[in-house]
């Protein structure tokens, strides 16, 4: 059977001798992984398709539970996220919640939509603020969302990944640089100053929050 569907690749496995299996987030089917054939040779035809951060249409030959690859045209590809490492590393956060989270062929369009927008805002615009602003989006959409407080002392209880105005044998107390970056965000102010150190830490309080809440390590948050 023959389909055609509109995807970003998340990432890619090397398969056999010269093939790649790719994960695909599409708009119609959610997750999916498919094949592309023969992708490592060096004059293949869809070998720049077969990379993370690729917006393409996709044809797919499916055969049993195997899904390849036959033909795509490429969308987007958001060069400006491969030519700089903190744009890049921002994407790959963002696939990498994708990779990891969601389930297999669950159709979410609002999120893939989230996706692709937040890929090009990261391309276009601040990496840090709008990969902060599509966790917090994340987070929410799965029904999670995180209750802020006007407290003068914020604590994050590490069981629940939620942020509470008094301590327990759970929280740690979250610096107010850090804490106002996030509720920030997440009132969509994005015209604000920071340093890149206060933001990263938010970043990796953002991690801690996703690990709570999902039991899921984000991998790509190594390299923040």
């Amino acid at each position: 059977m023959d389909t055609k569907v509109q995807g970003i690749v998340i990432n890619t496995t090397d398969y056999k001798e010269a093939d790649k299996i790719a994960s695909i987030f599409s708009l119609e089917n959610g997750k999916i992984y498919a094949k592309f054939n023969g992708v490592k040779k060096e004059k293949a035809k869809l070998k720049s398709i077969a990379q993370p951060f690729v917006f393409a249409e996709f044809n797919i030959n499916s055969k049993g539970r195997t899904n390849t690859i036959t033909s795509a045209s490429v969308i987007d590809s958001f060069p400006n996220i491969l030519s700089n490492y903190n744009k890049m590393m921002c994407g790959f956060i963002m696939l990498d919640i994708i990779r990891t989270i969601l389930p297999d062929e669950k159709s979410e369009r609002e999120l893939f939509l989230l996706l692709l927008a937040s890929l090009k805002n990261v391309e276009e615009k601040d990496e840090y603020i709008y990969t902060i602003d599509f966790i917090l989006k994340f987070i929410s959409f799965s029904g999670l969302g995180l209750k802020f407080s006007h407290s003068s002392k914020i604590y994050l209880d590490k069981t629940s990944g939620d942020f509470e105005s008094k301590k327990n044998l759970n929280s740690i107390e979250i610096d107010k640089r850090v804490y106002a970056i996030i509720k920030n965000v997440n009132e969509e102010n994005y015209d604000f100053e920071y340093n890149e150190p206060t933001i990263k830490q938010a970043l990796r309080l953002l991690h801690n929050i996703l690990f709570a809440k999902f039991n899921e390590d984000i991998k790509a948050f190594q390299y923040i």
